[in-house]
């Protein structure tokens, strides 16, 4: 099938039965080729060809549904379900992400969930960025990582900007990643993300890859420890995260393509470092007399972590390591044992600003982390 051409941007061509090249529609018969064009009310140009539950297409003014069983010239039938539209001036492909498919608005700050529903017998377009619009700015590439379920979306501004997305929990989480450059473009290719980035180098192609805490980064072993590692070329003059036998050693400026750790490693990972930020949302309290609005005291905050080697939590007074460290397991010349469990922290003193965050996870260390639940109790006075 092809949507759209430069002379006749409305047009859907359907190849013959078996035989994927021959568009020839004959005399109809069945087994024939079909070509027809979309009839509206206005030119809609065809930006994406999506074959879902029916065949779906995505138009510059509306979203529409072909059915027929089978596709033959006699019984096909084309309706038009939403209207919300795609961009022109660039191709961004719809992607499917658990029977639904997912789609660009035209105008650059919508990305919408087109699904059909059994009640109704047709297709509804759900907004997904409608608490996270300040993140979308005109997407250029979106692709879904199957394994990780999360939906990435590179942005004009070269941001990336993430959607977790669990229909049947009903959970919608964006977040936005940001790089020592650009993002330009993204791509699945058999379960591996590749994405397209600029930097001060140049532009490279570079994947995500599990467990590699750093941007642009590489790993290295060797069989006897030694303190000079090279093949980082593409990172001279820039200071880098280094992440040595387990442990983080010092960031060094990479030189001649190679840098000198503080002592010898058998196993590194050396790349740019980036910080994340993890922070709730100001609390609210409801009671029977309405919403508290007087000062309010964060009394205790429990983060439940999985393989978590380290965290900084800040409480209003700086960030601060979070106490992991099980002295009848870990030894002090060794790295962090990873931990699993509840960790506590008490909060001090009472706060009149209800906006700001009562605790914020920051760092940038190369190791992993793994927040499960954030519990806090927490004392107002109205």
């Amino acid at each position: 099938m092809i949507g759209g051409s430069r002379d006749l941007p409305n047009r859907l061509w359907m190849s013959r039965t078996g035989d994927l090249f021959n568009f020839d529609p004959g005399i109809g018969l069945d087994d024939e080729a079909i070509a027809f064009s979309l009839l509206s009310d206005q030119v809609n140009a065809i930006r994406g060809v999506f074959s879902g539950q029916h065949l779906q297409l995505f138009t510059s003014g509306a979203e529409w549904m072909v059915t027929g069983d089978p596709l033959t010239p006699a019984n096909i039938q084309i309706n038009r379900q939403t209207r919300v539209g795609s961009p022109v001036d660039r191709l961004v492909p719809p992607v499917d992400v658990d029977g639904s498919t997912i789609f660009v608005s035209r105008g650059g700050q919508g990305v919408y969930e087109f699904a059909y529903t059994q009640v109704q017998q047709a297709y509804q377009a759900n907004d997904l960025a409608i608490l996270g619009r300040h993140l979308i700015k005109s997407p250029r590439a979106m692709a879904y990582d199957q394994g990780a379920r999360l939906l990435h979306l590179v942005m004009e501004d070269g941001a990336l900007a993430t959607l977790t997305l669990y229909r049947a929990e009903q959970v919608t989480a964006w977040t936005r990643q940001e790089t020592t450059g650009a993002f330009r473009a993204i791509a699945e290719v058999e379960g591996t993300l590749w994405c397209v980035v600029e930097r001060s180098a140049g532009i490279s192609l570079e994947r995500f890859e599990a467990g590699l805490m750093q941007d642009a980064g590489l790993t290295g072993t060797s069989i006897t420890p030694k303190s000079t590692w090279t093949g980082l070329t593409h990172l001279n003059g820039r200071q880098v995260a280094i992440l040595a036998d387990g442990a983080v050693r010092p960031s060094a400026i990479v030189s001649g393509g190679a840098v000198t750790l503080t002592a010898p490693a058998t196993k590194v990972a050396i790349g740019l470092a980036y910080m994340h930020e993890i922070e709730p949302l100001p609390a609210d309290l409801i009671t029977a007399a309405g919403s508290a609005t007087g000062p309010s005291r964060l009394v205790a905050v429990t983060f439940r972590l999985l393989e978590t080697p380290a965290v900084n939590v800040d409480l209003g007074q700086g960030p601060r390591a979070l106490p992991l460290r099980r002295f009848n397991v870990d030894h002090f010349d060794a790295p962090p044992t990873p931990f699993t469990g509840d960790a506590t922290l008490r909060g001090i003193g009472w706060r009149r600003d209800r906006i700001a965050p009562l605790w914020r996870i920051t760092g940038t260390a190369p190791l992993p982390l793994t927040l499960l639940s954030v519990t806090t109790e927490i004392r107002m006075n109205d």
